[in-house]
């Protein structure tokens, strides 16, 4: 069952819609190349919560297979209009209705984080099960402690809810669904704002 701050979260999402795309537009994830040179050459990639396409368009141009999914019926409409050699879903990261062992390599950057913490191995979990042997998945998370809503720039300054995680933690979360992790590092805030993310890479075995 989707919780109400999850619900919350996405119907927030739903009315800033494009003006949301267009904040996060300039934001660039340092480590995505790099990630992307772990990845099978020209291999199906999964971009979770993939708003309006800006990352998947970054896989495409690399040469990668791309689908996104996003619950926020606008950003679906929005991406594929901005990468149209993309397919991309309507379809919630905790109910993933997609084949197993399917996707060499998953994007999750700001996802999980929108999740109460009890949901975090669901999620998980469905990320192992649709990752084919040897893929991996990018996960990309706020450090600090708790949960609870928060409004900031991004979003002009309307509330979203958050899960807080330490570097530990979500390394945690993620050996226990199964993942090995092969790259964990913390990264500064990539609109300058005082906060920490980190960025952890786990493999399928």
């Amino acid at each position: 069952m989707i919780s109400d701050n999850y619900k919350k979260t996405a119907e927030t999402y739903r009315n800033l819609g494009k003006k949301y795309i267009e904040n996060a537009a300039a934001i660039n994830l340092r480590a995505l190349p790099e990630f992307m040179k772990v990845l099978p050459r020209g291999g199906r990639v999964l971009d979770v919560g993939c708003f309006g396409g800006r990352d998947s368009k970054k896989f495409v141009d690399a040469g990668f297979a791309v689908t996104g999914i996003d619950m926020v019926d606008v950003f679906i409409r929005e991406a594929r209009i901005y990468e149209p050699r993309a397919e991309f879903l309507e379809m919630d990261l905790l109910e993933i209705d997609l084949p197993e062992n399917n996707f060499d390599g998953i994007l999750a950057q700001a996802v999980l984080l929108h999740l109460e913490k009890k949901d975090i191995p669901k999620a998980l979990a469905n990320f192992y099960r649709i990752l084919k042997r040897g893929g991996k998945v990018y996960v990309g998370v706020k450090a600090g402690e708790g949960q609870g809503w928060e409004a900031d720039k991004l979003a002009d300054n309307k509330e979203r809810f958050f899960s807080y995680f330490s570097k530990t933690e979500i390394e945690s979360y993620m050996t226990a669904a199964g993942f090995k992790i092969i790259f964990s590092e913390m990264s500064p805030d990539y609109v300058g704002r005082d906060k920490e993310w980190i960025i952890v890479w786990g493999q399928k075995p």
